[in-house]
């Protein structure tokens, strides 16, 4: 019976020793959002936000809006990125952005629609 007693105790403690390995695995994945930077391609973190101004009106279902980077592309770039336009593939300079449309979604849910850069993209002159 001793024998029975010490076989069921070692087996909950690899029961709970898997699920902790596992827990531990998980948190590693809700720290990493699945967004990254569309300039450098950097994941971004929990805490983490792009660099970017939306343009009012507020009221509407889409808004023009600009992005300047990320944490770890703007305001200076970190060693071994590149600021790339997702739209012609050229280089980024540090004092440029990308133009983008944001569509404001029910429940509150986002999405953004990279148009160019300031080099692929200019504004219509009217």
């Amino acid at each position: 019976m001793g024998v029975a007693v010490v076989a069921i105790i070692l087996l909950l403690r690899g029961i709970i020793n898997y699920y902790k390995k596992l827990n531990a695995g998980n948190s590693r994945q809700k720290m990493v959002q699945p967004v990254k930077c569309p300039i450098c391609g950097s994941s971004l973190y929990v805490g983490e936000n792009l660099i970017s101004k939306v343009y009012r009106p507020m009221n509407v279902p889409d808004q023009l809006m600009t992005v300047s980077g990320c944490p770890h592309c703007y305001p200076k770039c970190e060693q071994g990125l590149k600021r790339i336009c997702p739209v012609c593939h050229k280089a980024i300079a540090q004092d440029q952005s990308l133009t983008a449309r944001l569509f404001n979604k029910n429940l509150s849910k986002k999405h953004v629609h990279v148009i160019g850069c300031s080099n692929c993209h200019k504004p219509r002159a009217d």
